[in-house]
């Protein structure tokens, strides 16, 4: 039997709460580099819709001039090659200023004319791209501090014990 006075050396068990905690801190700093690749990804699938995509006429049908960059859209109509007419949303520029019933060029793919973009206005990746940013700059910054603050920490408890 042992005395209630002897100290036993056990390794730490992490609880569940602590396994949840590291879990979504994980998947916070992760957010922002998954939608930089998701944002850049976009962009270039809407690149290589440019190079290889049929060209034709577009006319903007509608302008939505929202506040909020990520709502302010044109809704454009074009005729694909089939004779049939399609639409497509594309993002605005805050420094673009589209006018309903103007001609615009859409870029589409043959064989889905609805993955179509219109020329000159930016891709929907640019959106992602940009949040990310910054997401990894603010979780990535906290993230530096704490663990900074966490080995300072470190350090102070060494010079109590070793003084």
């Amino acid at each position: 039997m042992t005395s209630p006075n002897v100290t036993v050396n056990r390794k730490a068990r992490r609880s569940p709460g602590r396994w949840a905690n590291l879990a979504i801190t994980a998947l916070v700093l992760c957010l922002g580099p998954v939608l930089i690749v998701v944002g850049t990804l976009l962009i270039k699938a809407d690149d290589e819709l440019v190079r290889t995509g049929e060209q034709v006429p577009g006319v903007v049908t509608v302008f939505n001039d929202e506040s909020k960059a990520s709502q302010r859209k044109i809704k454009v109509e074009f005729q694909s090659g089939d004779g049939f007419v399609h639409y497509t949303w594309v993002t605005v520029d805050h420094d673009q200023h589209p006018v309903v019933g103007e001609d615009v060029t859409v870029v589409y793919r043959e064989s889905d004319p609805g993955n179509a973009t219109v020329l000159g206005y930016e891709s929907d990746g640019v959106f992602f791209r940009g949040a990310g940013v910054v997401l990894t700059a603010i979780f990535g910054g906290i993230g530096v501090f704490l663990f900074i603050s966490y080995l300072l920490g470190l350090r102070k408890d060494r010079r109590k014990r070793a003084g």
